[in-house]
């Protein structure tokens, strides 16, 4: 088996499990069940983090990372579980990063001034909070709601997204753009342009069917401003394109990140991805954006 087949392989393996636990999560019909699995993603990738850092400890707050990101998932999980309120969620979502940001702060006032020092670790520890524990328990709200299946139909084509675009690096990368055909390459340096066409058009299609598997006849219902407005057959496509970009800058956030600590992977636990940082860092993206676009359009 050539290494690409292998790769690719390796990363369809470890999406599809992640999947399947999340679809079985779902169909288990127990809230309890779904917010547990989310919650321990959510934990085993602040524990990443945590090692990630371990060999640049004048970056960051290592300790204050730790405890609030296998703090928040929970008590977010708690406060629904009680409240089923948007208003609660939104509530505690905003006082966790100003609180850390205030411990933060304080805990580098007990450090003489060390030229910028003490921005970057407040920096790199609200970062490690917020990308992706804080931005991937957008998924909760989906629980009390009737949406469930656009979540999942969310995370299924923004996984797919990465990997049709590996497919299509691998057969097509370079033959249309040449020596142009590099995206980002001192992020990414595998990632081309046809990849990224040919991941667009695929998705697309295989989006399209999932949604209308996951989500019944109607798609992305259109809100009522935008039927009276004679907008709605725009609604689906400005949709897609908002997901088809949040996905893929969600993956080369990721990759900023690892090669800001010099790491390949965040962990070793998923073969041929890394670890759960590794899994989530695009659905963070996708699944934050929409679950505040769809509680500002009502939909959820």
């Amino acid at each position: 088996m050539s290494p690409k087949i292998k790769t690719f392989c390796e990363r369809l393996f470890s999406t599809a499990i992640l999947l399947l636990l999340l679809g079985a999560a779902l169909l288990w019909g127990d809230p309890a069940a779904y917010a547990l699995f989310v919650c321990i993603l959510c934990n085993l990738t602040t524990i990443e983090w945590f090692n990630m850092l371990k060999k640049r400890p004048e970056q960051a707050q290592r300790r204050i990372i730790l405890i609030a990101g296998l703090l928040y998932p929970w008590a977010q999980w708690l406060s629904l579980e009680q409240t089923r309120s948007r208003a609660a969620f939104f509530a505690l979502a905003l006082a966790f990063p100003v609180f850390l940001t205030i411990v933060s702060l304080i805990r580098e006032m007990a450090h003489p001034i060390e030229g910028d020092r003490a921005l970057k670790r407040t920096g790199t520890t609200l970062t490690a909070f917020l990308y992706p524990v804080w931005m991937f328990a957008f998924t909760l709200p989906f629980i009390f709601s009737q949406s469930l299946g656009i979540m999942l139909a969310l995370v299924l084509i923004t996984k797919l997204t990465d990997i049709f675009a590996y497919v299509s690096g691998v057969l097509c990368g370079g033959r249309i753009f040449a020596e142009k055909s590099r995206i980002i390459p001192h992020i990414s340096p595998k990632k081309t342009w046809e990849g990224l066409l040919g991941s667009f058009i695929l998705t697309a299609a295989a989006g399209y069917f999932l949604l209308k598997y996951l989500c019944g006849d109607v798609l992305f219902p259109a809100p009522p401003w935008a039927a009276a407005a004679g907008t709605s057959l725009l609604i689906l496509p400005a949709i897609y394109m908002l997901l088809f970009i949040l996905a893929v800058t969600g993956d080369l956030a990721g990759s900023l990140i690892k090669r800001s600590l010099n790491v390949k992977d965040s962990g070793s636990l998923l073969p041929g991805i890394g670890g759960i940082f590794d899994l989530i860092d695009s659905p963070a993206f996708t699944v934050s954006a929409f679950c505040i676009l769809f509680m500002l359009t009502g939909q959820l």
